[in-house]
C-alpha cells in the first residue's frame, strides 16, 4: 500500500503512474537544426541566439512588444559599452540591475514597428517558445518565452484593432517613447473625402479603435510585404499555441476573430470586379495591397496569371483559414482559389517579377519565399501542395537557365523554406522524407557568420574604386569577387558571386537585401534587432525530421 501511495503521489505530478520525471532537455525528436539533446548541437550558435533574444526583448520591444530598430548615439560611448558588456558578460534579462542604466536613458529613439519585421520577430518568439516547451527546457525559461510571446500577440491584435476596420496596419509606434511621435493626418477631410489625395504608401493616423490604444499611432496603406510579414507571425503563433492548454482560450478566440475579419476584407469583390485587394480605413485599396492573379504592380491585365501574387495569396489565406476555422473561408480558399482559379498551378507556371537576374528586387524574393513557406505549412490539398513544391524548387530556389539563384545565395531563410517544402513538412506533420542536409549546412553556416549581438550599424567597403574599375576585387576576408559594375537594381554595384554573410554590408533584414552588393552601410547610431537571424534559427530548431 505504501508503494501504491508513492506511485499515486508521482501520478499527480507526472500524470501517469510509473512514468519517470523528464530531465531538462530530454526529448526524443530531431530538428533540422539540432537542439541540446541531439547529435551535432552547436552550443556556441545557441549561445549567440540567446544573446540576440536578450538584446531583442530587453531593448527593442520595450515600447510595443514587437520588433523595432533603435538608435543609440555614437557619442554615448559609455552607454554603448554597457550594452556590449550586458550582452557579452551577463546572461540575465535585467539591464538596469546589471549596468546601472535604465533602457530609456540609453536608447535615443525607437524606430517604427513594420509588419515585415514585426511579424518575423513574433514568429521567432513563437517557434522559440515551442522549441523550449517541447524540448523540456527549464520551467523558468519556458515561462519567460511564453510571457514574451503573449506580449507579442497583444501587439499583433493591436495591429488589427487600432485600424477600426477589418484590416491590418503597415506599422505603428508608441508616441510616449522617443522616436514614436509621428505627424498624423485625419482619415477624411471636413467633407468626408479620404486623405491624403492621392492615396500614398503609408500615412500616420491617430488611434481609430474607439480609444483602446491612446498611446499608439499607426501607419496605414499596408503593403504586400508588410501583410505577409504579419501573416508569418500569426501563422507561427497559431501552430505553436493552438493545442497549448497553458494559453488562454480568449487569446485564441481573438486570433480567430482577427483572422476572419481580415479574410473577409480580402475576399470581398470590389467595385472594379476584383477581389484580393486590401481595403484601408479610408475606404480605398492600400497602395500596394493587391494580390489578385490579374494584377501586375497595381495594374490589372486580365489573363496575366501572376504567380508571384498567387503564391502570396495562398500563404496569406492559408494562415487566415487555418486560424479562423470558418467553413465558408475554407470553401473560398480550396474551391475558388485553388480548384477554380488554379492559384497553385499559376505559381508553378508563372512566378512573375521575382528572379530578374541582375536587377532583382530581393524584397520580392523574400515575399515569395514567405508565400511558399506559409502555403506549404497550411494548405492541405495534395495536388496544390505538389504544385507549390514544384514552384518552390524550379521557380524560386533554382530556376533552370537563370543566373543569381537562391541555391547559391547563402540566405538561411530561403534554404530552410526550400528544405521544409521538399521534405513535405507542414504545421500538422514533421518532414515526411529526409531533408536536404547540404542545404541545412548552408543555412547554418550563414547563421554562424551573422554579425554578433549587439548588432550596431557600420560601413563595409569590400571593393575600392580601383578594384571596381578593374572588375576584380579582393574582399575584406580575402574572398575573390568579380565586379559587374553598377548594373543592379537602382544602379547598385553588384558582383557575380554572392558574398558570404561574414563580409556583407549591414542590413536590418538580410532576407530582403541583395547578397551580391559588396559595399554599403554607414557608421551611424542604429542597433539592429536581428529578426532575420532569429526567425531562421528558431524555425530551423522547430521543424522536425521524419
Amino acid at each position: 500500500m505504501k508503494g501504491l501511495a508513492v506511485c499515486l503521489a508521482f501520478a499527480l505530478m507526472l500524470a501517469a503512474c510509473g512514468e519517470e520525471e523528464k530531465k531538462p532537455y530530454e526529448y526524443s525528436w530531431q530538428a533540422l537544426i539540432p537542439g541540446p539533446a541531439e547529435e551535432g548541437f552547436d552550443a556556441d550558435l545557441a549561445a549567440v541566439a540567446r544573446r540576440r533574444d536578450r538584446q531583442y526583448h530587453v531593448f527593442h520591444v520595450l515600447p510595443t512588444g514587437v520588433n523595432a530598430e533603435i538608435s543609440i548615439s555614437q557619442d554615448k560611448t559609455v552607454e554603448r559599452q554597457a550594452v556590449v558588456d550586458f550582452l557579452e558578460n551577463d546572461d540575465g534579462w535585467d539591464f538596469e540591475a546589471s549596468s546601472g542604466y535604465r533602457v530609456l536613458d540609453v536608447v535615443d529613439a525607437w524606430w517604427k514597428v513594420a509588419g515585415m519585421y514585426g511579424g518575423a520577430g513574433l514568429a521567432a518568439d513563437a517557434y522559440r517558445y515551442g522549441v523550449m516547451r517541447d524540448q523540456n527546457y527549464p520551467k523558468e525559461e519556458v515561462d519567460r518565452a511564453r510571457t514574451q510571446l503573449l506580449r507579442g500577440l497583444d501587439a499583433l491584435h493591436m495591429a488589427f484593432a487600432i485600424t477600426g476596420i477589418e484590416g491590418i496596419v503597415r506599422g505603428f509606434s508608441n508616441h510616449t517613447h522617443p522616436g514614436g511621435d509621428n505627424q498624423t493626418t485625419p482619415l477624411f477631410d471636413g467633407q468626408g473625402n479620404p486623405l491624403p489625395e492621392p492615396k500614398d504608401n503609408g500615412t500616420w493616423r491617430q488611434d481609430n479603435s474607439g480609444g483602446l490604444y491612446p498611446d499608439f499611432l499607426w501607419e496605414d496603406s499596408c503593403s504586400r510585404d508588410m501583410l505577409i510579414g504579419w501573416m508569418v507571425g500569426m501563422g507561427a503563433a497559431w501552430e505553436v499555441i493552438e493545442d497549448d492548454k497553458t494559453i488562454s482560450g480568449d487569446i485564441k478566440d481573438t486570433m480567430r476573430d482577427d483572422a476572419l475579419g481580415l479574410a473577409n476584407n480580402l475576399r470581398t469583390v470590389r467595385e472594379n470586379g476584383y477581389d484580393l485587394e486590401l481595403e484601408d480605413a479610408d475606404g480605398r485599396t492600400t497602395y500596394h495591397g493587391y494580390l489578385n492573379e490579374n494584377n501586375l504592380d497595381r495594374m490589372y491585365v486580365d489573363g496575366v496569371r501572376n504567380g508571384f501574387y498567387t503564391i502570396m495569396a495562398l500563404g496569406v489565406l492559408g494562415v487566415l483559414a487555418e486560424v479562423a476555422g470558418d467553413p465558408d473561408l475554407d470553401t473560398y480558399l480550396y474551391r475558388d482559389l485553388i480548384e477554380h482559379r488554379e492559384f497553385a498551378q499559376i505559381a508553378r507556371e508563372n512566378l512573375l517579377l521575382v528572379n530578374m537576374e541582375e536587377v532583382t528586387n530581393f524584397s520580392n524574393y523574400n515575399m515569395a519565399f514567405d508565400g511558399a513557406w506559409l502555403s506549404l505549412r497550411f494548405i492541405e490539398d495534395e495536388q496544390a501542395r505538389a504544385d507549390l513544391r514544384e514552384a518552390l524548387a524550379t521557380q524560386l530556389y533554382d530556376t533552370p537557365g537563370k543566373k543569381f539563384q537562391p541555391v547559391e545565395q547563402q540566405q538561411s531563410f530561403y534554404d530552410l523554406v526550400y528544405i521544409a517544402g521538399m521534405c513535405d513538412a507542414s504545421a500538422d506533420s514533421p518532414c515526411k522524407t529526409e531533408p536536404d542536409q547540404e542545404a541545412i549546412d548552408r543555412a547554418v553556416e550563414t547563421l554562424r557568420e551573422f554579425p554578433e549581438p549587439p548588432f550596431f550599424e557600420y560601413e563595409r567597403i569590400n571593393c575600392d574604386e580601383a578594384e571596381i574599375q578593374s572588375g576584380s576585387c579582393v574582399a575584406e576576408d580575402g574572398t575573390q569577387l568579380t565586379v559587374l559594375g553598377e548594373v543592379g537594381r537602382n544602379g547598385d554595384l553588384i558582383t557575380a558571386e554572392p558574398l558570404p554573410m561574414r563580409i556583407r554590408p549591414p542590413s536590418n533584414y538580410y532576407w530582403r537585401s541583395n547578397p551580391y552588393k559588396p559595399n554599403g552601410g554607414s557608421a551611424g547610431s542604429g542597433m539592429y534587432a536581428g529578426p532575420d537571424f532569429r526567425l531562421a534559427y528558431w524555425m530551423g530548431r522547430f521543424i522536425r525530421r521524419p
